[in-house]
């Protein structure tokens, strides 16, 4: 591998992200604004691209200008860039089941985020939840807010969705990570 990887002996911090890459670690870049971390993490995604082109790849950003900005420099069949919403959407919009429980588990546990009245199961008899730009928790939609908090609470209890998460991608990066809610 450090043969092919002599095109980045002029970016450090790129090889050296690599290094916990080949030892299966995760990693932090950081920086101020302007240093050059997107340009960097676009570098690291090429040439995990290059390295193994039929594995998926997640990037995940902080808004759609920045997806757009990822895209083009990287364009990509197995790259998958989304904002964080979309990425956690996309990963558990399938498990309408499981997503119904957390929604009422949240509200009887007094989450902010899910205020219903007489919170149960039957209440999303026949509704499918969906993810939009407004909120109308009883008809089963939700949004960004929401998505986040059920988001967090469905990774924390349903360990299969994790597992199905890692099996998909063999990367996952997060690209302005200081701007997102912890």
């Amino acid at each position: 591998m450090a043969k092919e990887r002599l095109n980045l002996k002029n970016q450090p911090e790129v090889l050296s992200i690599f290094k916990h890459i080949d030892n299966e670690n995760n990693f932090l870049l950081s920086g101020g604004a302007g240093s050059g971390k997107t340009y960097s993490l676009v570098s690291v995604i090429q040439q995990a691209i290059e390295e193994n082109p039929t594995t998926k790849i997640a990037c995940m950003t902080y808004t759609n200008a920045a997806v757009r900005e990822i895209e083009e420099r990287v364009n990509h069949k197995n790259l998958k860039v989304s904002t964080i919403h979309d990425f956690l959407w996309d990963c558990i919009k399938n498990f309408q089941n499981e997503l119904k429980a957390s929604i009422i588990e949240l509200a009887k546990t007094g989450n902010k985020n899910f205020i219903i009245d007489n919170p149960n199961i039957s209440l999303f008899n026949g509704v499918e939840i969906q993810y939009k730009e407004f909120v109308r928790l009883r008809e089963g939609i939700i949004s960004h807010d929401e998505l986040l908090s059920l988001s967090e609470y469905m990774y924390s209890r349903y360990i299969r969705l994790c597992d199905i998460t890692k099996d998909k991608f063999k990367f996952i990066f997060i690209d302005e990570y200081q701007d997102t809610n912890e």
